[in-house]
C-alpha cells in the first residue's frame, strides 16, 4: 500500500481507502471505544491514520504538545529526564495513549516519546482534541478513564519495583509485554516486541547482566525460549510459580 511521506514531522500518512475502517479498529482497542455517536464520530474525524518510523519523535518533554496519538500497532518508548538523566516511564503498545497528560492541564509535555518499533497509530491534533473534550462530556469520562488506566499501570509498576525481587519482577514485566504485544507461536505465548536486556533492566529496576542471567535460567527451566530477538513463554502456571517463590 501506498503512502505519502510526511517528511516534516516524519511520519507517514495512510491514504483515504481503508482509512475508516482503521480507525475504527484502532479505537476499539482504546478506552475510547465505548464512545458513541456523535461523540465517536467527532473523535474519528479529527484522528488521521500514521505509519509510524522507527526513531520517530512523538513528543518532547518541556515542548508545546503537538498531537494526541493512539497506537494501533508498534512499540512506543516513554521517558522523562531528571537531574540530566533520562528515567523510564515504560513502553505504550496497541490501544495505549501518547500526550494524554497535555490535554487538560500544562501545555507542555510532560515526557518524550519515540518509536522503537515502527506501528500505525491515530494522530489528533493536540487543539483540535482540547476543543472537543471541553465541549463533549462522554469524551471528557473516556479521557479520564484514559487517565486512571494510566496511573493504576504507573501504580502497578511501582508496588512491583518496590516490593518484590528482581525475577518476580522479571516474571511480571514479562506478563505485562505479553498482554499488550501478543502473538501466535507454535511453542507458547509470543511477545512480539523484540526487548533488549537492556530495555528489559531498565523497566523493571536492575542490570543488563542480571536480565541475562535470570532469562537464561527461565530458559533451562524450560519456562522461556528465545525466538530471535523476542521471548516466548513456554509454561505460564510455571513462571507465575517463580514469581510468587522469589
Amino acid at each position: 500500500m501506498e503512502v505519502a511521506l510526511d517528511r516534516s514531522r516524519n511520519r507517514q500518512v495512510a491514504p483515504a481507502k481503508g482509512e475508516a475502517e482503521t480507525k475504527l479498529r484502532v479505537l476499539q482497542l482504546s478506552a475510547f471505544a465505548g464512545l458513541t455517536l456523535p461523540s465517536r464520530d467527532a473523535f474519528l474525524e479529527l484522528a488521521k491514520v500514521e505509519q509510524l518510523a522507527r526513531r520517530t519523535r512523538l513528543a518532547d518533554q518541556g515542548e508545546p504538545a503537538k498531537h494526541f496519538v493512539i497506537l494501533g500497532s508498534g512499540r512506543v518508548r516513554v521517558e522523562r529526564m531528571s537531574a540530566g538523566r533520562a528515567f523510564p516511564l515504560g513502553h505504550r503498545g496497541p490501544g495505549e495513549t501518547v500526550g494524554e497528560t497535555a490535554i487538560i492541564g500544562s501545555a507542555a509535555a510532560s515526557e518524550s516519546a519515540t518509536v522503537v518499533d515502527e506501528g500505525q497509530a491515530l494522530v489528533l491534533p493536540m487543539a483540535g482534541i482540547r476543543r472537543l473534550v471541553a465541549s463533549d462530556p462522554a469524551l471528557r469520562i473516556a479521557m479520564a478513564v484514559a487517565l486512571v488506566d494510566r496511573q493504576r499501570a504507573t501504580e502497578e509498576r511501582l508496588e512491583s519495583l518496590l516490593l518484590h525481587g528482581v525475577e518476580a519482577r522479571l516474571v511480571d514485566f514479562l506478563f505485562s509485554a505479553h498482554r499488550r504485544w501478543a502473538a501466535d507461536h507454535a511453542s507458547g505465548e509470543l511477545i512480539a516486541a523484540p526487548f533488549t536486556h537492556a530495555d528489559i533492566a531498565l523497566l523493571i529496576g536492575s542490570t543488563r547482566e542480571t536480565v541475562t542471567l535470570l532469562l537464561g535460567k527461565l530458559k533451562r527451566a524450560g519456562l522461556i525460549q528465545f525466538d530471535r530477538r523476542r521471548i516466548v513463554i513456554r509454561d505460564r502456571a510455571g513462571l507465575e510459580q517463580r514469581a510468587v517463590a522469589s
